[in-house]
């Protein structure tokens, strides 16, 4: 059985789509079978990986709608080496069309009932917010992974995150948080440095080691449709996804 991982923040900025897609393809390079899930209406992740939104037949929207189907119908092979469940331009109505839905923060749990032997990771990234997507997502997951933006706001939002997932812990008991990912530091200014600090200190062994920087070559990536580790492979920004991946594969180790 694999790992499904929910990346939460409900703060915008703090870089989750761009670890779902940077961990997600250096999982891949690592040998390891992995499915990303966009669940986010701007589908950031699926221009990330060069799919236009605008051009598909199936997508997260259908699954939501179709959970009895599963998800592979909605699944394309991706260049990266990971497959993904891309969200497409309907998804920003769906929430209205779910609202009246009984069960309706299960069904991506409910469709990826048949999936988790097929991957050894299965990352899904939702919308910065709190609604009905990321309720899903967290339902979904075996843990949660918090990208947390060196940032006095990005800290102060970890308060109803928490609160988020003790209320998800009512009908998924298992459901915890895996990790802490520090992202978007910058070493020049002690206040990115105080944060940090501040962070391992609260939350101790639940943050990972490696902290991702600030780095141009990140911001650049999506813009050509590609990860980090093929856009610009010896960047900062890389380098550190590929030592992220390395320990969260140690965290939770797979079989290959």
């Amino acid at each position: 059985m694999g790992h499904t991982f929910a990346f939460a923040m409900q703060k915008g900025g703090v870089g989750k789509t761009t670890t779902t897609l940077s961990l997600g393809t250096m999982l891949a390079g690592r040998g390891h079978r992995v499915l990303l899930i966009d669940l986010d209406p701007q589908a950031n992740l699926t221009q990330g990986l060069g799919i236009q939104p605008d051009t598909l037949e199936y997508s997260v929207y259908e699954v939501l709608l179709n959970p009895e189907r599963g998800v592979e119908f909605a699944t394309q092979t991706t260049a990266a080496g990971v497959d993904l469940v891309p969200a497409s331009l309907d998804l920003a109505g769906a929430e209205l069309e779910l609202a009246g839905k009984v069960g309706r923060e299960l069904l991506l749990r409910k469709a990826l009932r048949a999936t988790h032997t097929a991957y050894d990771y299965i990352l899904i990234d939702p919308p910065p917010s709190l609604g009905i997507f990321s309720l899903n997502a967290l339902a979904a997951a075996d843990y949660v992974l918090v990208p947390l933006q060196l940032h006095a706001y990005a800290l102060k939002a970890m308060p109803q995150l928490e609160a988020t997932i003790e209320l998800i812990r009512e009908i998924h008991p298992n459901l915890s948080i895996g990790g802490i990912i520090c992202t978007l530091a910058d070493r020049r200014t002690n206040l990115s440095l105080q944060i940090e600090q501040q962070v391992r200190t609260r939350y101790t062994d639940l943050v990972f080691e490696t902290t991702i920087p600030i780095n141009v070559k990140l911001a650049e990536a999506p813009s050509a449709g590609q990860p980090i580790g093929v856009y610009a492979p010896q960047s900062a920004g890389a380098i550190a996804y590929a030592t992220l991946a390395a320990e969260l594969e140690a965290r939770y180790a797979t079989p290959r």
